[in-house]
C-alpha cells in the first residue's frame, strides 16, 4: 500500500516562472500531459497566463495565487525544479582549443 505523501502547494505564478525558465510552452505541456488531465490546453493556458476570463463579465481576472490542483502537474514541477538545480551545479566543460578554430600560439609564431 502506498503511503500518502503530502505535496507542496504550487501556485500558478510559481509554475509559470519555472516553465519560463525551462522554456516550456503551453504546447509542450499539453503534449506532456495529453490524456492525463482533462482540458489540458485550457488548464495550461490559465496557468501560464495566470489569468481566467470570466464569461459573465468578459474580463480577465488574476489567478496568480491559485494552487495547481493536479498531483501529476505538481510532481512534474518538482522534477523540473530538481533538474534546474542540477543543471546549475554541473561544471562547464572547456572546449578543446584545437577544435575551436582559434590559432594556437605555435601557429601565430610561425607567421
Amino acid at each position: 500500500m502506498r503511503a500518502d505523501v503530502t505535496l507542496p502547494e504550487i501556485t500558478f505564478k510559481e509554475f509559470q516562472k519555472l516553465m519560463l525558465k525551462r522554456k516550456r510552452s503551453v504546447d509542450d505541456l499539453v503534449d506532456i500531459f495529453r490524456g492525463k488531465i482533462e482540458d489540458s490546453r485550457g488548464f495550461f493556458d490559465r496557468a501560464m497566463t495566470c489569468q481566467w476570463r470570466n464569461p459573465k463579465t468578459g474580463r480577465f481576472e488574476d489567478r496568480s495565487q491559485v494552487v495547481v490542483p493536479y498531483r501529476s502537474v505538481i510532481e512534474f514541477y518538482l522534477k523540473e525544479v530538481h533538474y534546474l538545480g542540477d543543471s546549475k551545479k554541473r561544471p562547464m566543460k572547456i572546449s578543446d582549443p584545437v577544435k575551436m578554430g582559434i590559432p594556437t600560439r605555435e601557429l601565430i609564431e610561425v607567421f
